[in-house]
């Protein structure tokens, strides 16, 4: 019973801890200049599109680190209505949402909508959600756009309606170029057993001069590490450029690309060797190396 009547004494103050900042709208002017934006996007022209904006407007997308302008905008519409049929419609159940904060004379209108084009040459189409919030100021305008969307989707989705199959993603910092890098400093220092932990159990190995023949196994490839280590008093190993992990979607597989001058000192004689290197290691799942490629200049 002290329980019951601690919690509805407790009631009233947890409603004096809200505060009211402002009002929401369901319908409201500035939402209707927004919807109308909508509209010269799907037909509209340059001149609607631009009577609609304040005119230093800024435009924001995922990711971006500056705001767009109007040119930018305009630039983006008729490049979307020359090459697609665009519509932009709710996303039903959802509603729109016009916030009037207090003090303001402008609202924010936040809504959720599907965007669609269909390519007009080849008729495939490109679609996804789209989340926008937009500061129509007292004068009617927008200032301020900020849309929310999957730009990676939508990237792709654009790129197969043109007849363009985006197989991959290259990126030049990723942890499996780590591993590499980490390989090559473990073959310099001689540490054969370390080197030999990254690779998988049934890797595979071939060299330029032997593509097309059977494969070194692991066991063989460690051979010629060993022997590589005795004939050698110094292994430097120089990247040229930056490597490239590349991940390929068909296949869901990982592959770095690197490229090395190798500086070896003879253990005998002293002489100094550079040769250009090629190197191509293809990794499994589990971070593991499954092949190597090899490509040593002669």
């Amino acid at each position: 019973m002290k329980k019951v009547l601690f919690l509805l004494l407790a009631l009233p103050l947890v409603g004096f801890g809200q505060k009211k900042s402002g009002v929401v709208y369901s319908e409201h002017p500035a939402y209707d200049v927004v919807t109308e934006s909508y509209r010269v996007w799907e037909s509209g022209t340059e001149a609607d599109l631009r009577a609609l904006y304040a005119e230093d407007a800024k435009i924001w997308g995922p990711g971006d680190k500056e705001a767009g302008t109007m040119d930018d905008e305009v630039g983006g519409m008729l490049w979307w209505q020359e090459n697609f049929e665009i519509s932009i419609k709710n996303m039903d159940p959802a509603k729109p949402d016009i916030i009037q904060y207090k003090g303001e004379k402008g609202a924010w209108t936040l809504d959720w909508m599907t965007f669609t084009g269909i390519n007009k040459i080849s008729g495939d189409t490109v679609s996804g959600p789209l989340h926008t919030a937009n500061y129509v100021n007292e004068d009617g305008k927008i200032e301020m756009t900020v849309n929310y969307y999957d730009r990676e989707s939508i990237g792709a989705q654009i790129q197969e309606s043109f007849g363009l199959h985006r197989n991959g993603r290259v990126y030049d910092e990723h942890p499996l170029i780590d591993k590499v890098n980490q390989m090559v400093a473990h073959f310099e220092a001689g540490e054969i057993e370390e080197l030999t932990s990254y690779f998988a159990a049934d890797a595979s190995f071939n060299r330029l001069s032997t593509m097309g023949e059977t494969s070194l196994n692991l066991e063989e490839r460690i051979e010629t590490w060993n022997a590589a280590v005795a004939a050698n008093s110094v292994r430097d190993l120089v990247q040229v450029g930056y490597p490239d992990a590349v991940y390929y979607e068909r296949g869901d597989s990982w592959t770095v690309y690197s490229w090395w001058w190798v500086n070896n000192t003879n253990a005998e004689t002293g002489e100094v060797t550079k040769k250009f290197l090629h190197l191509v290691h293809n990794f499994n799942n589990e971070g593991k190396v499954t092949s190597e490629g090899l490509y040593l200049q002669q």
